[in-house]
């Protein structure tokens, strides 16, 4: 039996890595896991708050301190950087910057938003620069950070940062897996 020849054997390699591709369940460079959400300067990990409401939930940092790939859905969170979202594995709730009630800094909160994730209003969307590490929202300009010294919990909130980002203090730099 002769070997198939080289030009017919790559053609079959090449099919065959494309299935494997697209077979359902496999994992693709621009959509990773849920992982948590860690800030660099107290180590909290971004959570998606209670569910006394239905439309939204404060969101604020935990000291989880179990394996990170063991956390509860509530910490684990996909960033989607074609549609900027961040998406709560738990509940499902988008990350979104509060409203507009002082110039300072505005609580993050999570909301139900059910539209379609290309639609989303601009308070929904966030642009995480790895470089930086800073986790900034289209709506407004405000970054995400850490707030206050609480050992069990810490409101999230955004605050209008306007330094150097490279220069930006530890409570507004996130580590988001990609």
């Amino acid at each position: 039996m002769h070997p198939l020849p080289l030009a017919r054997r790559s053609a079959i390699l090449v099919a065959a890595a494309t299935l494997a591709a697209l077979a359902p369940g496999t994992a693709r460079a621009d959509s990773p896991a849920p992982a948590p959400i860690k800030n660099e300067g107290a180590g909290w990990y971004l959570d998606s708050g209670g569910d006394t409401s239905s439309a939204k939930a404060p969101s604020y940092t935990t000291k989880y301190t179990g394996e990170p790939a063991s956390a509860p859905g509530n910490l684990k969170w996909s960033y989607d950087a074609s549609t900027k979202l961040i998406k709560n594995e738990a509940n499902g709730w988008y990350l979104g910057s509060g409203g507009d009630s002082s110039s300072d800094k505005a609580p993050a909160y999570t909301t139900k938003y059910t539209g379609d994730p290309a639609s989303a209003p601009p308070q929904l969307k966030w642009s995480y620069d790895a470089s930086t590490k800073l986790v900034k929202n289209e709506g407004n300009g405000w970054y995400l950070g850490s707030s206050g010294d609480d050992y069990g919990k810490a409101p999230a909130y955004t605050t209008k940062y306007t330094g150097s980002p490279a220069s930006a203090p530890a409570p507004l730099k996130w580590s988001i897996s990609s």
